[in-house]
């Protein structure tokens, strides 16, 4: 009886650690909602600021969460790095440098990489991962300017890919890392369609959506250092 009552005790408190935890999301949120409400126009230092917003309140989450915990979750440390160098990526395309920014969001997937680690494999995610690649690069290839554009493109499409397949990858408390991971794909799919094969409608509202939705499941998805409970 004693050990039901701790299970039940404990599941009690995860649930109010959830509910806190989304609480806390509360900033980013509101950020989203400034961006989407003032839209100001691109590019000024203004837009820029105002469209960092909400991943920078996502690194204060995850800032808090190891304060509270006393301790970064390596894994949850690097979805924090992932998230600062999407920051400074975001900076980058405010002023139209897609391939300086193309590389900074390569550096913060390597992040999400490090962060969900390489095990369990899951080989068919992997392949299914491998043919969305090579969907999404066959659709962009026609449109790709010769040079530096078509590797480029290729080596970031399949760093995305291979977030996606790592968060899939885990099992079900690592859902919101998986769909964070598709829309990721989601995302920058639509932002590169719109950039190398011309304007798709209300493209920045597509791409700015799917975007804060994936860092934000991403950030949540962020594992804390927790105690076990005792046993009685």
């Amino acid at each position: 009886m004693d050990i039901l009552e701790t299970d039940t005790r404990y599941r009690r408190k995860n649930t109010a650690d959830a509910v806190s935890r989304a609480l806390f999301l509360l900033p980013f949120l509101a950020s989203c909602g400034l961006y989407f409400f003032l839209w100001l126009p691109e590019p000024s230092w203004l837009s820029a600021g105002v469209k960092a917003l909400p991943i920078l309140s996502l690194v204060v989450f995850l800032l808090a969460q190891a304060r509270r915990d006393g301790a970064w979750a390596p894994s949850a440390l690097g979805i924090c790095w992932g998230l600062l160098f999407s920051s400074v990526g975001d900076t980058c395309l405010v002023w139209s440098l897609f391939l300086p920014g193309m590389a900074v969001f390569a550096g913060g997937h390597v992040c999400y990489l490090w962060a969900l680690g390489l095990h369990p494999l899951h080989p068919r995610l992997l392949l299914l991962g491998g043919l969305a690649w090579a969907g999404a690069y066959g659709a962009l290839w026609p449109c790709l300017p010769p040079g530096v554009h078509v590797p480029a493109v290729g080596v970031y499409g399949a760093l995305l890919a291979a977030v996606g397949w790592r968060a899939l990858a885990h099992p079900a408390p690592r859902l919101a890392a998986g769909a964070g991971a598709l829309l990721f794909m989601a995302s920058d799919l639509a932002l590169a369609l719109d950039h190398f094969c011309g304007r798709l409608p209300h493209a920045r509202l597509l791409v700015m959506a799917t975007y804060y939705a994936a860092q934000g499941l991403l950030a949540f998805s962020a594992p804390r250092v927790r105690p076990r409970p005792k046993e009685t």
